[in-house]
């Protein structure tokens, strides 16, 4: 990231403000596609990172196979955006998820869904296929590796047919948990391992496994040819947390919020106009201190954030830092961060212009999908 340039270009905008170095974004997304490559895998990027149809629309472009999505109102702003092979990793429950389904599934070209319940599989419309979720380590969604998956997988096809059976899924979110890059090897080869043996035993089962996805940013370097498809995220902005994990390096984000200084209240603390709503807050890593790398400035720690300040400490004794001085934040973590704001600065040499956040919130795009109470037209309506 080139935070000098980042900075100067958000110059005429109010802070706190996100930015993305789409210089920095461009080489992110020519890495991975030829990660994927180079291994025989395709690419199906989770694009809840972003939230964007303009960097949905970058990611396909590059060579992903299709997008992932974590929400409905996702799914659609990448159709709407020329998606045409969709994977919603997230159990859609409830009728009124089942009709924007169904609709979507109109659209679209391949649609799918990842569940770890045969009673959630039946309810799906018929045009939607299924991936099974395995459990490698992260035990939030997903049956057990071995025979709990095979048994789960036996009755999800004697209720939907083997045609609608695509394959199996997981998500080694734990790797954000781990101590150090050894451990984050193990946890990268453990999940390959338990997904490839999970398949073997239901291919001796008599059940055919199309396909097999697995992934994440931190854990891309380790994963290797036998499964079908991985599914990065963070990897096309990065944040702190891929930083210290050495899953990327401080130059390679392209996500960062510009905050302006507003208190220098003791010589070793500055208190900045980003805090909790401007920056994510869910800092989760025993490897990372405090909630984002503040840009140029590696002796400064983002300590502390109430919901307009963030609390910056000098670990040098000093901050260097006056009232007004501008500089950029890469945020604990940038899928969060971006879902913060309804538009984030797209900067590059010689120009900049917003992308809006357009699948970040509740949009009627799915037709006679009901608004939320007090909404018409598109305008909140006071008093109900």
């Amino acid at each position: 990231m080139d935070a000098e340039r980042v900075i100067a270009a958000a110059q005429a905008v109010e802070t706190p403000v996100a930015t993305v170095d789409v210089t920095a974004m461009e080489s992110n997304l020519a890495a991975m596609q030829a990660r994927a490559n180079a291994r025989g895998l395709a690419l199906r990027p989770h694009a809840k990172t972003h939230k964007s149809a303009f960097v949905a629309r970058r990611q396909l472009e590059h060579g992903a196979t299709g997008l992932t999505a974590a929400t409905l109102t996702e799914a659609e702003v990448f159709a709407a955006a020329g998606a045409g092979d969709l994977l919603i990793a997230f159990p859609p429950v409830g009728e009124m998820k089942l009709r924007r389904l169904a609709a979507l599934a109109e659209r679209v070209g391949r649609l799918a869904v990842s569940t770890d319940s045969v009673e959630v599989a039946a309810a799906l419309p018929e045009q939607v296929e299924v991936l099974w979720e395995v459990d490698s380590g992260h035990h939030r969604v997903g049956t057990a590796p071995g025979e709990a998956t095979v048994a789960g997988v036996t009755a999800l096809v004697a209720a939907i047919g083997m045609e609608r059976f695509r394959g199996l899924l997981t998500f080694p979110g734990h790797a954000y948990a781990v101590a150090d890059r050894a451990e984050l090897a193990r946890v990268a080869q453990a999940e390959q391992q338990v997904m490839l043996e999970t398949a073997a035993q239901l291919r001796a089962a008599g059940i055919a496994v199309r396909e097999l996805s697995v992934g994440s940013t931190p854990t891309a370097s380790w994963t290797q040819a036998g499964p079908t498809e991985m599914r990065p995220g963070s990897y096309v902005y990065g944040d702190a947390q891929q930083v210290v994990l050495g899953a990327m390096t401080v130059e390679e984000c392209a996500l960062g919020v510009v905050a302006t200084v507003v208190s220098t209240p003791a010589s070793d603390r500055a208190v900045i106009d980003a805090g909790s709503k401007a920056l994510a807050a869910d800092a989760r890593l025993s490897l990372l201190r405090g909630y984002g790398i503040a840009a140029g400035h590696q002796d400064l720690v983002l300590e502390r954030m109430s919901e307009e300040h963030g609390m910056l400490v000098a670990t040098g004794g000093r901050t260097g830092l006056r009232i007004g001085d501008r500089l950029l934040v890469i945020p604990a973590h940038c899928c969060t961060t971006v879902n913060l704001h309804p538009a984030v600065l797209m900067v590059e040499a010689g120009r900049a212009w917003w992308d809006p956040v357009a699948a970040r919130g509740w949009q009627a795009i799915a037709a006679g999908t009901p608004g939320p109470p007090g909404v018409v037209d598109g305008a909140t309506r006071l008093g109900g």
